[in-house]
């Protein structure tokens, strides 16, 4: 099963539900988008023939406008800010979901390990602001027979922001504990993750973690991989509008390669294959010049991160 990620599914989504169109409610069904229109459709959404699309209907609300395809410049500006990570339990059924305190520590440090060469990956886009906060936002909700969508995270993000004072200069950023599913992201259907922007103007990142036990080397492929996957594409995309370009799918995942970034404990490049004394690792960030492509070549993801800003 190829592990992806769902950012442009729910773009387009987003797209089919806006005023625009208006094919999808705007209140989301609890199993997601997915229920209403395959992921895979929702994906090429932008350049699916419309003989592929059904039913009738689809095709002639797509056939009046697609959504936007970004080229391989940024159009708008990039994110920043701080991350900000979500200690969430989800309670169903009289049972509590959460990803452990010290999983959660851990995927932390990973994120200010990694947050410098992802932030040096992504200003080949234009300049931005990476950093991680340093304290933990508690979330506790209830959901129904272990099941939430993606309008309902997006709306927890809200009260958060609200609740904290917090405005896109932070990325709420929720791992989700095995037990419980998103239906916008069913790891069952292989999605690892997504980035979004709440209502409100926040924007988030989601990921899947296939387990416990978490460390910053992850040799087990537990959480990193997504987790960097979507930190990058949120640096370059933070409106998640389709204005900016998505730079890790043609990377890693989507595209049906994974080309990966090795580092040292300072942050030195190892290259694009596991050493021994590797201390952590990421997902690739495509350069400009093969933004478009996918899959993008092995030469254009896995490379040192530029000192100056500029293309590697």
């Amino acid at each position: 099963m190829a592990l992806t990620c769902s950012t442009r599914s729910l773009k387009n989504a987003k797209f089919l539900q806006g005023p625009e169109l208006g094919f999808f409610p705007a209140t989301e069904p609890i199993e997601g988008f997915a229920s209403l229109v395959p992921l895979h459709v929702l994906s090429r959404l932008a350049q699916i023939a419309l003989s592929e699309l059904e039913p009738d209907e689809l095709a002639r609300a797509v056939s009046q406008r697609r959504p936007p395809l970004a080229g391989k410049a940024a159009v708008a500006p990039l994110f920043a800010g701080a991350l900000r990570f979500v200690q969430a339990t989800f309670s169903s059924s009289g049972i509590d979901y959460v990803v452990p305190a010290a999983d959660l520590g851990t995927a932390m440090g990973y994120a200010k390990l990694s947050a410098p060469p992802i932030s040096s990956y992504a200003s080949q886009y234009g300049p931005n602001i990476l950093a991680v906060a340093i304290d933990t936002i508690p979330l506790q909700v209830s959901i129904v027979a272990g099941k939430y969508n993606d309008q309902s995270l997006a709306g927890w993000v809200d009260v958060l922001a609200k609740g904290r004072g917090l405005g896109p200069d932070s990325c709420l950023v929720f791992l989700n504990p095995q037990g419980v599913v998103n239906t916008d992201a069913d790891v069952n259907q292989g999605v690892l993750g997504y980035h979004n922007v709440s209502p409100g103007g926040i924007p988030y990142a989601f990921v899947n973690v296939m387990g416990q036990g978490l460390t910053v080397k992850d040799e087990r492929n537990l959480y990193a991989l997504a987790l960097s996957h979507e930190i990058v594409e949120m640096v370059v995309d933070p409106a998640a509008n389709g204005s900016n370009p998505e730079v890790s799918d043609g990377c890693s995942g989507n595209c049906n390669v994974e080309f990966i970034n090795y580092f040292d404990v300072n942050g030195v490049w190892l290259g694009g294959s596991p050493s021994s004394n590797y201390a952590f690792f990421t997902a690739g960030c495509v350069k400009p010049a093969s933004a478009s492509q996918c899959p993008a070549p092995v030469s254009s993801c896995s490379y040192p991160p530029p000192r100056d800003g500029g293309p590697s």
